[in-house]
């Protein structure tokens, strides 16, 4: 049974987490879906008892940080998952720079995390796209080995692809993913879970659910709206 996560992003006022909550009400199946909205609007999603993720998290645990929200805040609120790495984040936020110290800590308070990797429209041009997995991957996870490591979730999210509804042929997401779990396991002795991000709709679903080496997805667009993110659910094997 494959892993769906729904990244809301900065969508949504507490009418409308109301109203989509009330949607969905007994129609999700509470243990493969995983919801990361707004921190603002993580207790209402708990309080219906759904898994829950944060979007990001501060690099460190408390302090003189305006703005950003502690983990261990995170966690009061009951979230069990967090992403770290998306590309939005890694954009506009410069956030490289902090990704293994956010996997530490997440990995040190018990979090279950889902790293998002993936390559620019230039780096695929390139054929980089392997080497820029690679070095993601072994920039999160450096001097994180003495943490469970099996916490982590890997989601390949191609840069290029995500908001566009283009996504790669399918051979060639089987070839990466794949590519990505042998690194894990030859690397790292690794068998994570990873899973595919990037313009995932109800028109692409039938045909990503041909690629057999998928874990799961990461769906951004595709879940604001909740009868086609239920429709969605219902394909995703």
């Amino acid at each position: 049974m494959k892993l769906i996560c729904a990244n809301f992003k900065m969508n949504f006022l507490k009418e409308n987490i109301l109203n989509y909550l009330e949607n969905i009400h007994e129609k999700i199946n509470k243990d493969r879906v995983i919801f990361f909205p707004s921190n603002l609007y993580i207790s209402d999603f708990k309080k219906e008892n759904y898994l829950v993720g944060s979007q990001d998290i501060s690099f460190k645990e408390f302090g003189s940080l305006t703005g950003e929200t502690s983990i261990k805040q995170l966690k009061e609120l009951g979230i069990s998952y967090t992403l770290i790495g998306h590309s939005e984040r890694r954009k506009y936020f410069n956030d490289n720079r902090y990704i293994n110290a956010k996997v530490k800590l997440a990995l040190k308070n018990d979090l279950k995390v889902i790293l998002c990797i993936g390559e620019s429209l230039k780096e695929r041009d390139n054929n980089l796209t392997s080497l820029v997995l690679k070095k993601e991957i072994d920039e999160a996870l450096k001097n994180n080995n003495c943490f469970n490591l099996n916490n982590l979730i890997i989601a390949y999210e191609p840069i290029w692809s995500i908001g566009t509804s283009v996504i790669p042929d399918n051979k060639v997401i089987f070839k990466i993913v794949q590519e990505i779990k042998d690194y894990l396991k030859n690397k790292y002795d690794l068998n994570l879970k990873v899973l595919y991000g990037g313009s995932v709709n109800l028109e692409n679903i039938d045909k990503l659910e041909n690629i057999s080496n998928l874990d799961g997805y990461l769906i951004g667009g595709a879940s604001l709206q909740p009868e086609k993110f239920l429709d969605l659910i219902r394909i995703i094997k």
